[in-house]
């Protein structure tokens, strides 16, 4: 095989060193650094991974092509070894050291997410992962995770796994034709460049977060890079400096102006990713060139791979670790820990894992191929570890869960305070759900459940649809369906048919809620009116039961008076109610549940079992009015239905009961504690029903 490339190409791939391209890269990766620590100052350092794509494209294809022209073939393992001598030490011990911080320091409300994305970056999958999540990246403020960033490196490793692949099969397609195989490869290789592109541009309209961390998205980035070679070599001094004067400058302008506003990647990462192409194009001899010469610019370019794993774990972990948000010097220190890390990891580890004759310096393919299994395997070891833990936990869980629909757990969530001085040893120890899963234990179900963006109005029937003993309508916010488990239980228990409707910010009122946006405003409002229909049809009832969250008062209506505002809430509540059909049928008010900090699971998971004492609030700050003892007394037929003893002792409210989290966000009860309200709900609503009988 042979083939016949471009001059500029050949020359190229000589140099072994392109003080331009490791300007770039010094740019590339300061940028990110400082965009994740100081989001709002440069808005748009999300451009320098980016930048990286680029470069990548140009020097790797450009590899290949060489080694094709020169040799007549490309040898896959020889270059997959290369790549992973260069990319897995550092991004193995990263990953490892990693692991062991989230297992010491890390909530194990979080493991499963962090775990499984350290995981999803030991396979170079994480990037894939994240877009089925359509996580929103940005610098550390929504959930994300230590070893998020890794996402750029799985696609560029996607890249490095399939671009000889593609070449091979492409050029093996082509063999019986006589063309030009330089330029029916470049033709091939600007043929998926447009396609990436456009579906970039599409895929961002459509699905944003989907499309940052999608290959595909991504790929035209790396052939812009590849396609560089094709340009005509420029030998104008003047030319060259205006070229790289507008790439530089292209860069610089997405860095300052873009932000996370900005739809990206789309056309928009156009600019960043033309002004570096442009800067490889105007080559050696200019100014960027010159800068890329100097000592630390150099260096930083050399250790940039190495800095950039380094500099997301500590930006993530530290806060869990001095439990407070990252302070500037706390930042400074992180930038210069990264830069320091990333030298000593790069001379002292990689380069000796890649050059000594002692380690993989002359090791085969074979062989890496060996070592980097081991080393991957081991990392994963970490997530499995979490993983059994994890999995203890949840027997003990599901345990405690079947105990409590038998009703043959004693002293178990609010039987604790429901029976003063209960004693069960067999919960030693036990503390239920387990933290990993904490978050997400919550009985709702979609069929009884409006969510924000769909203004369908949905309802679900617990217990028997025909020869019930009595009929209940609950209506409310989410408060309301955390309790779906008990009503389910108590349907059971009592031959009821109990109807649920709810959603997020809404319930039974003739008042106008806030809502975060005019469309849920709009739908919130349309919610209410098909909710009043819905108790409109049902005029034989035996109850309804509502509920609602005890918001502050400016999360629900915009009267900026208090008095004024809870007047509002009160009224719009006893109006809605004063129009069911028949005011024959009694509505129990179910007085919310206390709220705690909403950091109240990050107290649970320090303390554990003394979470009970340790993270308790007084009553008085858990439990600010709702209105629905002031609605209720305004309604001749309305009762009030009140748990806070199944919350609260005497004198404070905890995130603990009776071995059982109460809330799994401070605010919203567990499905597990919900469940061991049963019986005592159960009670109270038979006690209502009774006296509602008897008026």
């Amino acid at each position: 095989m042979s083939a016949v490339l471009p001059a500029e190409m050949k020359a190229s791939s000589r140099k072994s060193f392109r003080p331009e391209i490791q300007g770039l890269r010094a740019l590339a990766v300061g940028a990110v650094l400082i965009y994740h620590l100081w989001p709002n100052r440069v808005s748009g350092g999300f451009v320098g991974v980016d930048v990286f794509f680029v470069i990548s494209g140009f020097l790797i294809t450009s590899h290949l092509l060489s080694e094709l022209n020169t040799a007549g073939r490309i040898s896959v393992g020889r270059f997959w070894s290369r790549r992973a001598k260069r990319l897995l030490p550092d991004a193995l011990l990263v990953l490892a050291l990693t692991g062991i911080a989230i297992l010491i320091w890390v909530p194990r409300t979080l493991w499963q997410q962090f775990l499984t994305e350290v995981a999803a970056s030991t396979l170079y999958v994480q990037n894939w992962l994240l877009a089925a999540n359509s996580v929103d990246y940005s610098a550390a403020d929504n959930g994300a995770s230590p070893v998020q960033h890794f996402w750029t490196l799985s696609v560029e490793e996607q890249f490095y796994i399939a671009l000889p692949l593609l070449l091979i099969a492409f050029v093996f397609a082509i063999r019986r034709f006589r063309w030009n195989r330089s330029i029916a490869i470049y033709s091939f290789l600007g043929a998926i460049t447009l396609l990436s592109f456009f579906y970039s541009i599409w895929l961002t309209h459509w699905s944003e977060s989907e499309a940052y961390f999608s290959t595909l998205t991504r790929v035209w980035e790396f052939g812009v890079g590849a396609l560089i070679p094709v340009l005509p070599r420029l030998k104008n001094a003047v030319a060259k400096g205006f070229i790289t004067l507008v790439g530089l400058a292209s860069i610089g302008i997405a860095i300052g102006v873009f932000s996370e506003s900005t739809p990206f990647p789309g056309s928009a990462a156009a600019l960043p990713v033309l002004g570096t192409a442009l800067v490889i194009w105007a080559g050696s001899d200019t100014f960027a060139s010159a800068l890329g010469k100097f000592t630390l610019i150099a260096f930083l370019g050399r250790i940039s791979y190495a800095v950039y794993l380094w500099h997301w774990p500590p930006i993530i972990l530290l806060p869990y670790i001095t439990e407070h948000p990252l302070t500037t010097i706390e930042k400074l220190l992180i930038i210069v820990g990264a830069i320091a890390m990333g030298a000593a990891a790069t001379l002292l580890w990689e380069d000796r894992v890649r050059f000594s004759p002692r380690l993989l310096g002359r090791a085969r393919p074979r062989t890496i191929a060996a070592v980097s299994a081991i080393g991957m395997a081991i990392v994963l070891a970490l997530p499995a570890t979490g993983a059994l833990i994890v999995r203890q936990e949840k027997a003990h869980f599901e345990e405690a869960t079947r105990a409590i629909e038998a009703g043959t757990s004693p002293c178990l969530g609010a039987a604790s305070l429901a029976e003063p001085g209960c004693v069960n040893p067999d919960l030693d120890g036990i503390l239920v759900p387990n933290l990993t899963e904490v978050t997400d234990d919550n009985d709702n179900r979609s069929e009884c459940w409006s969510t924000g963006g769909d203004p369908t109005f949905n309802s679900c029937t617990l217990g028997p649809t025909s020869g019930f003993d009595k009929h209940l309508l609950v209506v409310g916010d989410s408060h309301s369906n955390a309790l779906l488990g008990a009503y389910d239980l108590i349907a059971q228990e009592n031959n009821w048919r109990i109807d649920v409707a709810g959603r997020a910010g809404c319930y039974w009122t003739d008042v106008d809620l806030v809502q975060p946006t005019e469309a849920l405003q709009d739908e919130c409002a349309q919610w209410r009116d098909s909710l009043a229909s819905f108790v409109g049809d049902n005029p034989d009832v035996d109850a309804i039961v509502t509920t609602k969250a005890r918001r502050p008062l400016s999360a629900e209506v915009t009267t900026v008076d208090q008095d004024v505002a809870f007047s509002e809430v009160v009224n719009g509540m006893s109006s809605a109610w004063g129009k069911r059909p028949s005011l024959d049928v009694p509505v129990i008010a179910l007085i919310d549940n206390p709220w705690l900090p909403a950091d109240s699971l990050e107290c649970v998971e320090q303390y554990g079992l003394d979470a009970t004492d340790e993270c308790s609030i007084s009553r008085a700050e858990a439990l600010k009015p709702d209105g629905l003892n002031e609605a209720a007394a305004s309604d001749p037929n309305s009762y009030t239905v009140d748990l806070t003893d199944l919350y609260c002792g005497p004198e404070n409210c905890s995130p603990v009961v009776g071995h059982v989290i109460v809330y799994r966000d401070g605010r919203h009860l567990t499905a597990t504690y919900a469940k061991t309200i049963a019986p005592y709900l159960s009670e109270r609503l038979r006690d209502v029903l009774a006296a509602s009988e008897s008026r």
